[in-house]
Parts: structure tokens; sequence; C-alpha cells
């Protein structure tokens, strides 16, 4: 708040302020709908641009050039109605926030004063799924709230440490413990090395990937480790880190937030390998179940990941027809993809 979101997230010029329920601080993100944002502030960024991109990923290219036919006229209803005009509850600025701890009474009161302070802007709770946040989605149901499809993610349960019996876990751990890297803590890191991490992450994640992704800074890297907001662990060699990851612990999860690894180096090094196996070694050993986010699915589904769908909580009630429309179209489109692709938790 003090230094804006754009100091560590630089696709992210939004206005941050917080929302205290009952001693508890919870962030808001107010998007106010002009701009090009990253994708975890912006749902036309995810849910019409990056899917394209994943699309067009996934598909030869006839049917990739074919795509902007399809998409244009969804494209226009959302910046008709104003689908980036958005007021977000408990948003971190990561791609799956914690979860927060809020009654129907607290989300009833948020809700409202929410709608006195912004009348405008749709209410929009990111990153909810059945398996983790029942009581929660149950909750923000009841108070209105209808469930918009975000995206698929990967959960472990390390409770049962169920993933452990499969093969390529433990050819995994067996990587990890044969490897000539070291596993260290980054606390303590210098600040080449805070530097190497946040280039790591970029070159993944927007030069691989996509740069809907948050454009996380180096800023960003220092005040994370500053604050012990996460846990770091990288794979360090004569001085070197090659790869990290990063993580948080809540309740009875631990969610994987931000990795990196230096795709200069072969794949037979498995550096990916190693780092996931890190992570699940760290929830086994706390016996807590592991989110770990979406993208990989085929990787993680063959080391005993369980598929489950994640929610966007929107209240548009208060909105004029027009603008609810978007939001009733993205909810359908997610029903239609959810039975396309059908699976039991």
């Amino acid at each position: 708040m003090h230094h804006g979101a754009r100091s560590y997230v630089e696709n992210a010029d939004l206005s941050i302020k917080a929302l205290s329920i009952a001693g508890k601080i919870i962030p808001l993100v107010i998007n106010q709908g002009k701009g090009h944002f990253s994708d975890i502030c912006s749902p036309y960024a995810h849910y019409l641009m990056y899917t394209a991109e994943e699309f067009r990923r996934r598909h030869s290219r006839p049917v990739g050039l074919a795509l902007p036919m399809l998409v244009f006229p969804l494209g226009v209803l959302l910046r008709c109605t104003s689908i980036d005009r958005v007021v977000f509850i408990n948003n971190w600025l990561f791609t799956t926030n914690p979860s927060p701890s809020l009654s129907r009474t607290q989300i009833h009161a948020a809700t409202k004063l929410l709608l006195h302070e912004y009348p405008d802007f749709a209410i929009v709770m990111r990153s909810l799924n059945p398996l983790m946040d029942q009581s929660l989605l149950k909750s923000l149901i009841e108070n209105g709230y209808r469930l918009v499809r975000s995206r698929r993610v990967y959960i472990f349960d390390c409770v049962s440490q169920h993933y452990l019996r499969h093969r390529n876990t433990q050819s995994d751990l067996k990587l990890l413990k044969n490897s000539p890297y070291c596993v260290i803590d980054c606390h303590k890191a210098p600040d080449k090395q805070i530097v190497r991490m946040a280039e790591l992450y970029r070159d993944l994640y927007l030069t691989k990937y996509s740069r809907l992704n948050p454009h996380f800074t180096s800023d960003f890297f220092r005040l994370t480790l500053k604050e012990n907001i996460f846990a770091y662990r990288a794979l360090e060699k004569d001085g070197r880190i090659d790869g990290f990851i990063t993580y948080f612990v809540q309740d009875d999860r631990v969610i994987g937030t931000v990795a990196g690894y230096d795709r200069g180096l072969s794949p037979r090094v498995g550096l990916y390998r190693m780092l996931i196996a890190i992570i699940l070694s760290e929830a086994a050993r706390r016996n807590l179940k592991l989110h770990l986010s979406g993208g990989a699915g085929h990787f993680k589904l063959l080391r005993g990941a369980v598929p489950v769908e994640e929610y966007d909580a929107v209240y548009d009630r208060h909105l004029p027809r027009h603008r609810r429309l978007a939001w009733a179209t993205l909810m359908m489109a997610g029903r239609l993809a959810e039975r396309e692709r059908p699976m039991a938790v």
C-alpha cells in the first residue's frame, strides 16, 4: 500500500486498500477497469486473453488463426460491460491466495460496506475450490454470490501420502537425493541471488508462458524474503541458484506460489522435477494437503494429484442488467467447460 502495487508487480497499476473484519486484515484490490493488467487482477485478461493464448498453444495453426473470429464477440461484450471494473476481496496479487476464514455474517457485512463504497463495481473473491474452501463457498452463495469457473488446479493429499507410492514421485525423490545440488533456505540470500531468482521467474512465466502472468519485480522477492511471507527453497550448486520454489502454510494446507528454474540447462538435469519433489516432501512432513496451482496437469496427475475446479465468487446483483450479462455469460461458459471435462472429487 505504501509503495504502490507496481513496485512489486509491474502489470498491476491498481489501488490497494485494507479491509478490517473482526480484527482480520484482508487486502482489497480496486481495478478501475482502465488499461491492461495481469490475469490475477483482470477478468478480461484471465477469462479471454489467457484462455485464448492457451487455446493457441494447444491447437494447430489453422485452428489458432480462426480463434480471433470466435472470441471477438465475447471480447466486445466484456469490454462494453466494463468487466474489469472490480473490487477484489482478499486478492494478494498471487495466482493462488490464502483462504480467508470468514463467516456468513462477516461476508454479509463486508459486502454491504463495499456496495456502499463502490456501488459501480462488481465484488469478486478469487481462487476458491470446493475441496479446500467448501464452507466459505457455501457462505458466499448464501450471500448472493455466483460461482464462475476460473481454472483447473491440482491438489495432493499429503495426509494419506498416497502420492508417495507413485513411480514418478519415487523417481523424483531419488533424483533429488542423488543430485549434485544442495537444497538451501534463501532467507539470508545476498542480493545477487535475489536478482537471479527474479530473472528465473520472469524467464519461465513471462517468456515461456505468458506476459499476462504477474510481472514480479526484484523488490517483490526482497519483500517476501524480508517479511518471511513465503518459505523459499532453492537448488544451489557452486554458489549459483539454478532453481527455486516458494510456498506458504495456512491451517490444513501448503500452497505453492512462485517458482523458477534455468531453462538453459538440459531437461535431463530435472530441475522442475526436483523442485516439485521438495515441496511434496515438505507437505508430507507436515501431513497437510498441498495446493499446487494450475498448469503442467499431466505431470502432476502422474504424481498423484487430484484435479479440482476452481472458482471466482462474484457479487453483481446491484449492477445494471447489461453489466450482469457478462458475468452470466462467463458462468455459462464455465459450466459448459465442466461438462466437457467431467470429473469426480
